[in-house]
């Protein structure tokens, strides 16, 4: 099936497949060797129950999630999480995902551009993310308009061997 690059579109109120449907999408991006919070390998009752979580976030207005494709197939995924408090003014560009066999066609451009769109119908002043290091992702990012500002060093552990800094990036979204 080819996909068709279309408009991300967000959901406010998930249909009930949403979750289990979001849940295969990381299982398929983790196993493809993707840089979404696990490796190839983890165990998939523990990814359904974060893909189960997160969307009960998207349901709680917690997070916003922007859809390529339909929620309950989707072709590629992207949330944000605005801060609170002292932290109002920004959002969080968290899991940005697209399905393997339809990666390398520009949906991952599309689905951060509208999530930066979706960041300013916010009224939020910057996005933030973070990037695994050892991988394409922080060049990725660099490429589209993200300015690292950080590095947190051994941030995340893949493995006994395997400890990976994360790359910290910021989108201004205001002058």
């Amino acid at each position: 099936m080819t996909a068709q690059v279309g408009v991300p579109r967000r959901i406010v109120d998930p249909h009930p497949d949403t979750a289990r449907a979001l849940g295969e999408l990381w299982i398929a991006v983790t196993e493809a060797g993707g840089a979404v919070d696990f490796v190839p390998g983890w165990d998939p009752a523990e990814i359904r129950g974060l893909a189960a979580a997160t969307i009960d976030g998207v349901r709680s207005g917690a997070l916003r999630m922007l859809v390529l494709g339909d929620e309950t197939a989707p072709d590629g995924t992207v949330f944000l999480a605005r801060g609170s408090g002292i932290a109002a003014h920004r959002a969080d560009v968290q899991r940005l995902m697209v399905r393997p066999d339809l990666q390398g066609r520009g949906l991952g451009t599309v689905l951060l551009e509208a999530a930066v769109a979706h960041g300013r119908e916010m009224g939020v002043e910057m996005l933030t993310l973070g990037a695994r290091g050892g991988t394409s992702l922080p060049a990725f990012y660099t490429a589209r308009g993200f300015v690292e500002y950080g590095l947190l060093p051994r941030g995340v552990r893949l493995g006994a061997e395997d400890v990976r800094d994360v790359h910290l990036f910021v989108f201004p979204l205001t002058s």
